[in-house]
């Protein structure tokens, strides 16, 4: 029987998501190489990481559900 697609998306969710906020995180000048001299420093720096996270969560979350949809397709053929 077939798993329950909340099951398998968050079980292989963040094996999408945690690579890929690394590599973007490492790839990101301004949140690497961020200062923190002024308030606006602050700010940017913020933006970036919640930037990162929804555009990741997202393409993780699209990937995923691809993964699923295939995987379903092939189960009933």
């Amino acid at each position: 029987m077939s798993q329950p697609y909340k099951y398998y998306f968050w079980k292989r969710f963040f094996l999408f998501f945690i690579p890929l906020m690394v590599v973007g995180i490492l790839s990101e000048p301004m949140i690497i190489q961020n200062p923190f001299e002024e308030l606006e420093d602050y700010g940017a720096f913020l933006f970036f990481i919640l930037f990162y996270i929804i555009v990741f969560g997202g393409l993780a979350a699209l990937i995923v559900s691809i993964m699923w949809r295939i995987r379903q397709f092939k189960l009933k053929h």
